[in-house]
This record gives C-alpha cells, sequence and structure tokens, in this order.
C-alpha cells in the first residue's frame, strides 16, 4: 500500500482492518482530516446516490454528544463508504489519496493477470507431465502432487499445504489467492521451466537444480531492482 494511502488510513480508521471485524470510521474523523465542515460533508454523504443496498452496509446514521453535552447526527461508514465519500473530495490531501487509490488498483490488475497466467502454466505442466507419461509407458499416481510441491519448495520454500499451514492458511484454500506477485510470478516462470526439462526428459534431480539456480537468480535480479 502507498506511504500515502498508509498515513491517511492511520489518522482516519480508529482500528486495524481485521477478517473477523469490519473496520469503521465516522464523519467527524473524516471532515477533520479533509479540513472540511461536518455538516457540509454529512449532506454530501445524503447526496451520494448510491443504492440503498450500498447506503446499507457503508453508512449507518448515529448521534454523538459534542462538548456541550448536546446529541448531534453522524455517520459511521466503512472503507468502501469511505472510498466512495472520498472521491468527490477536491485538494491537495484528496488527490494524494486517490493517487495512492490508483496505484493499489492497477497493482491488483497486474496481480489477476499473473494470476490468471499462473494457472495456464499449470496446465502446461500438466500436460509435459501427461507427455512424458505416455512417451515412457510408466504409471506414477503421485507424479502430479510431486512436480507441484517441487515447485512450491523451491519457490516458497515449502509445499503447498505446509506453506498455507504455516500462514495461517486452511490447506485446502486456493494458495494464489494467498501469494503476491512477485511469489506468482516466480512460481509461474518455474512452472513453465519445468515443462520444458519433463518434456526433454530431464530426471527429478537435474530439474530441482536448474530450477533452484532459475529462482536465485530471479530473488537476486528482483532485490537489485527494488
Amino acid at each position: 500500500m502507498n506511504t500515502n494511502q498508509e498515513l491517511l488510513l492511520e489518522a482516519v480508521f480508529p482500528k486495524v482492518f481485521h477478517k473477523e471485524t469490519v473496520a469503521m470510521t465516522d464523519s467527524l474523523k473524516v471532515a477533520q482530516y479533509f479540513g472540511k465542515r461536518h455538516d457540509n460533508l454529512l449532506q454530501s454523504i445524503k447526496n451520494l446516490g448510491c443504492s440503498e443496498e450500498f447506503n446499507a452496509l457503508n453508512f449507518k446514521a448515529v448521534k454523538y454528544t459534542d462538548d456541550k453535552g448536546e446529541k448531534r447526527p453522524m455517520y459511521l461508514m466503512t472503507h468502501d463508504g469511505f472510498t466512495l465519500l472520498t472521491m468527490g473530495f477536491t485538494g491537495k490531501k484528496a488527490m494524494q489519496f486517490k493517487e495512492a487509490y490508483i496505484t493499489q488498483f492497477n497493482k491488483m490488475k497486474d496481480w489477476i493477470t499473473t494470476k490468471t497466467k499462473l494457472s495456464h502454466d499449470q496446465h502446461r505442466m500438466n500436460e509435459a507431465i501427461k507427455f512424458h507419461l505416455e512417451s515412457t509407458g510408466k504409471q506414477d499416481e503421485h507424479i502430479y502432487s510431486r512436480e507441484n510441491n517441487l515447485v512450491y519448495v523451491v519457490a516458497l520454500g515449502a509445499s503447498r499445504k505446509k506453506w498455507l499451514k504455516d500462514n495461517g492458511y486452511s490447506p485446502d484454500d486456493e494458495i494464489r489467492d494467498h501469494l503476491t506477485e512477485s511469489q506468482l510470478k516466480l512460481i509461474d516462470d518455474l512452472l513453465s521451466e519445468n515443462a520444458v526439462m519433463i518434456k526433454l526428459g530431464m530426471n527429478y534431480h537435474e530439474r530441482k537444480a536448474k530450477l533452484e539456480q532459475s529462482a536465485l537468480y530471479s530473488l537476486r535480479k528482483w532485490a537489485l531492482a527494488a
């Protein structure tokens, strides 16, 4: 996440986002951070024009007690509600948030593209394994899991199930949903390389050594580029 966006969320949201809870902020904090009058911000929320369903899920009208002891209107809002609201703001802080949001969106788009490509190269390696079995006439019911584990161990330092467990996920989860773009890219490259080596008839130990060299080269290259 961009540093400007991190600072904004720290300033506006009182809680860290957790899987078990929905973080909420309120219109007072938003108005204060962006230097807006609270009554004008309340009107902006009312004028958003979002659907009833989105409004019910992301905005909640409540009351707060002001310094005089009087009850005043206020809105609680989720991160999605906050994002929709601030996209209509102007000013330096608002622009910083929008730029950070666009950057994060583009990173997510790249991540989805890489994840899709990984699926294609997974199929490519499976086809290479099938070709190997048919051409050699061998029967090996564990070869698919063994070859997949080889790639994940080289790329992540653990088999798929062990990596998921070590990182607090269910062993039956789709691992691609939890990997970074660089991790997906490395696995994608290794799947593709392993598929070629399988078709060339290279043995397991030869392929493992080559994959380890490729992974080390990629990690060094990314470290230098960082």
